[in-house]
């Protein structure tokens, strides 16, 4: 009763219209899986062949993915820092902490001055905040680097799963990085037989993988031979003109030119890491199951964003805003339909989802919407357009079908016709009969970046 009246109270801080939970609170718990790194099209049961994905497969059949789903970018080259940020404060590109977009971060005694801003006290609503005061149970598992430490640290229970970083590895290091999904596995399989009778949970797994190095133990690296890998439709050996990152630290992993047979023993490493942390997520919802909490969790698997490995664009990384930026996006659990949506969602947009599902009220300071009403059926999308943005030297807008990228500091655009050109690989930007195409896209742009107050990079002309 105490949890229920407390509930109640906490609802006048919030803003009741922004969930459907106060329509019908579910008031289930939350199994959240982010995975690091990892592109929408690695898994096998939403169309790549050559992947083994069994654990995700099944959360596919019988679950709810989204075709869609994009960080909204990020200022600095490591854009899972952004991207964690805004997923656990529920705040757009420009409006989280401004040290979560600070360049730099590595390490050295005492820190820089992103490392000391991040471990700084953050006094606006997080996730595991608003789970907390809800009366949920909350666990976090994953890296600490490059992502919000104050967010994390709010969870009541936060173990580290400590990613290797850099390029000086040892041994240890090494096999601390292969263990990362294992160490997330064994700490939710602990968290889960501990909780007692009824009690409400969210948890948080979110490793350093299939992040670089990609490592993974010797069965699952012979699991792919790359002669075998198929190079991607837009596969090119150098990215076609300056984008304004071609040598960070992601590009740098592979020659230049990419040559194929590189890129295909990229793809295998990435691959038999993906099918490792498919284990380990097996073995988690193996545990849920026995505990009898199968019925009464949604499961909802993502990555904090997709990258290039493999030669997409010429390109290795995630310092860019092609669609191989985008994440996977799963839901599943009591009340999910099977299905899938073409909608525009962002990441940030899970925040109020889970809030949603668990029947936790959202707080004021969340920018996404939920996406229950999507799942539901009730409501097809809940934006008509997308706006992304890397540092000074990309943008990006688009709707169901057009997309532009532009680069302010060449002034150059790209246009895509997603529905025709899905890999992207025919821009129309100086073609005539799609120049009245190229001003409506220019002008959703600028609206874009108004609406979200992008202080760092001018309008396009």
């Amino acid at each position: 009763m105490k949890q229920i009246i407390a509930l109640g109270l906490l609802v006048a801080a919030f803003l009741p219209a922004a969930s459907r939970a106060a329509d019908a609170p579910r008031h289930l718990n939350i199994l959240f899986i982010l995975s690091d790194d990892q592109r929408y099209d690695t898994i096998h049961a939403l169309g790549n062949n050559e992947i083994k994905t069994p654990t995700l497969d099944k959360l596919v059949g019988r679950g709810f993915h989204f075709n869609n789903a994009y960080c909204q970018g990020g200022m600095v080259g490591a854009v899972c820092l952004p991207s964690r940020t805004m997923l656990l404060t529920g705040r757009s590109l420009f409006h989280i902490p401004q040290a979560a977009n600070i360049p730099g971060g590595g390490k050295g005694k005492g820190g820089n001055a992103r490392g000391q801003a991040m471990r700084q006290k953050f006094d606006g609503p997080t996730l595991a905040g608003v789970f907390n005061d809800a009366g949920f149970a909350t666990l976090h598992c994953g890296k600490r680097g490059n992502s919000f430490v104050p967010a994390m640290e709010a969870f009541q229970k936060v173990i580290y799963s400590h990613g290797a970083t850099g390029e000086r590895r040892g041994k240890a290091e090494d096999e601390i990085q292969t263990n990362q999904p294992k160490i997330c596995a064994d700490a939710a399989i602990e968290f889960l037989h501990g909780l007692k009778k009824d009690q409400h949970f969210l948890i948080y797994l979110a490793p350093h993988y299939p992040h670089d190095p990609r490592i993974a133990p010797k069965e699952y690296m012979d699991m792919y031979d790359p002669a075998k890998i198929s190079l991607p439709p837009n596969f090119m050996p150098d990215h076609p003109f300056d984008n304004g990152d071609l040598h960070v630290r992601d590009e740098e992993l592979a020659p230049h030119p990419r040559t194929p047979e590189v890129m295909k023993r990229h793809l295998a490493d990435y691959y038999a890491c993906i099918s490792w942390m498919d284990f380990q997520i097996g073995r988690v919802l193996d545990v849920l199951k026995e505990t009898g909490h199968e019925d009464d969790t949604v499961v909802v698997f993502s990555s904090d964003q997709g990258l290039s490995v493999g030669g997409w664009h010429g390109l290795m990384g995630k310092q860019n805003l092609y669609e191989e930026f985008k994440s996977p996006l799963i839901f599943a659990g009591p009340g999910v339909p099977h299905g899938q949506s073409d909608a525009l969602v962002y990441l940030y947009d899970l925040f109020p989802t889970v809030c949603d599902f668990a029947g936790v009220p959202i707080p004021k300071v969340a920018e996404g919407s939920s996406l229950v009403p999507i799942i539901d059926g009730k409501e097809q999308k809940v934006r008509d357009a997308l706006f992304a943005a890397y540092k000074d030297v990309q943008r990006m807008a688009r709707d169901d079908r057009w997309k532009l990228l532009w680069y302010p500091k060449i002034n150059r655009f790209q246009l895509f016709d997603l529905k025709n050109d899905p890999n992207e690989l025919h821009d129309l930007a100086d073609d005539p009969a799609h120049a009245g195409k190229l001003a409506e896209m220019k002008k959703l742009l600028k609206e874009q970046q108004d609406k979200f107050e992008d202080d760092k990079a001018p309008r396009p002309q």
